[in-house]
């Protein structure tokens, strides 16, 4: 029984590596562009108060370098987003991202009970946001934020995160 409890376990912590499957953006959560300086990976309860089943939180200081590696990355994910319905909200500054939040794409389960069939859907988000360090004009704090939630819409996320 303790063995199965411990699988299970070990399996629901893999479901949020998972989310960024199939991004460009994935390799830089998982520490491949520049080093992590705090994660965040959450999934639960703690998580259905927002409307959110899933987050992941990267953040780092990097150099001009490095920053426009990760944006061209975040870049390329916005130009693949889902436009079915678009829900961007971007802002550029002297030609770069100051901060970008955009729909990635949706996911839908079906489930049947008793003949009756009913539609689950998750959206999926990406939120980017690049400042100058204070501490230090040459570099910068970046803070990349994957999301996902069942109904999830972008008025949903502005409301529950506003923006500092």
């Amino acid at each position: 029984m303790r063995l199965r409890i411990v699988i299970i376990m070990c399996l629901c912590s893999l479901l949020p590596l998972s989310a960024q499957e199939g991004l460009h953006v994935t390799k830089v959560f998982e520490g491949k562009v520049a080093k992590i300086a705090s994660e965040t990976i959450q999934t639960g309860e703690t998580l259905r108060k927002y409307g959110l089943t899933k987050l992941r939180t990267w953040k780092t200081t990097v150099p001009e370098s490095v920053r426009v590696k990760i944006e061209t990355l975040v870049n390329q994910d916005y130009e693949e987003r889902d436009r079915k319905e678009e829900e961007v909200d971007r802002e550029v500054r002297d030609g770069h991202i100051y901060y970008s939040i955009f729909r990635l794409g949706t996911r839908r389960t079906e489930l049947s009970v008793g003949g009756d069939t009913s539609f689950r859907v998750w959206r999926q988000y990406l939120c980017y946001q690049c400042k100058t360090n204070p501490e230090q004009r040459s570099l910068y704090d970046i803070t990349l934020v994957f999301l996902e939630g069942e109904n999830l819409t972008l008025d949903k996320l502005k409301k529950n995160f506003k923006r500092k």
